[in-house]
């Protein structure tokens, strides 16, 4: 019985690698074009709004000229950006893996900087008062180990109990959706 379960776990094994390997990726694929960059599906739900993001250095608008940090835009554009949350490594992305992350003030926006990297890993009714609406964008690469997923689940549960909307921009995982880690 041993010797079968090893058999046909081996050829599932098998079966499994070859059914990935034969998947055809010759087709051209459209770009893909992130949340971030199709401002023209959220800019109306933040007008009059005060926002706070959820951010890091991942957290750009790509355009043919270069690109922009997300909050940079949104400022440009005369949105009320009145807070960022920064997680692991930090806003701008400065921060060491595991380092403790610092609440403060955002020298190129003036924005104040509130971390979820540290003893505050979810915000509470205090910090979110006066928010209406929290963006979040940060790109994310799938691995368990990744602090990105546990950051957004405590953004969405204290938004709900703040009454507070969120809106999740989405950013595919870097790696592909064609490798299994």
């Amino acid at each position: 019985m041993h010797l079968n379960f090893i058999k046909n776990t081996v050829l599932l094994f098998v079966l499994t690698l070859l059914s990935c390997r034969n998947q055809s990726y010759s087709q051209v694929q459209p770009p893909v074009v992130v949340g971030a960059q199709q401002t023209e599906h959220y800019l109306p739900i933040l007008k009059n709004e005060n926002i706070g993001i959820v951010a890091n250095q991942t957290t750009v608008i790509f355009k043919e000229e270069g690109h922009t940090h997300l909050v940079d835009s949104l400022l440009s554009l005369n949105i009320a950006v009145k807070k960022v949350f920064a997680p692991e490594h930090g806003f701008r992305g400065t921060a060491d893996a595991g380092e403790y992350v610092k609440d403060g003030i955002d020298s190129g926006s003036g924005v104040p900087i509130v971390s979820l990297y540290g003893a505050n890993k979810k915000p509470n009714a205090k910090i979110l008062e006066g928010l209406d609406l929290i963006i979040f964008d940060v790109q994310d690469v799938g691995a368990r180990f990744y602090t990105y997923i546990s950051s957004m689940f405590y953004i969405l549960q204290a938004a709900a109990e703040n009454n507070i909307k969120v809106i999740i921009l989405d950013r595919p995982n870097p790696l592909g959706s064609n490798k299994v880690e």
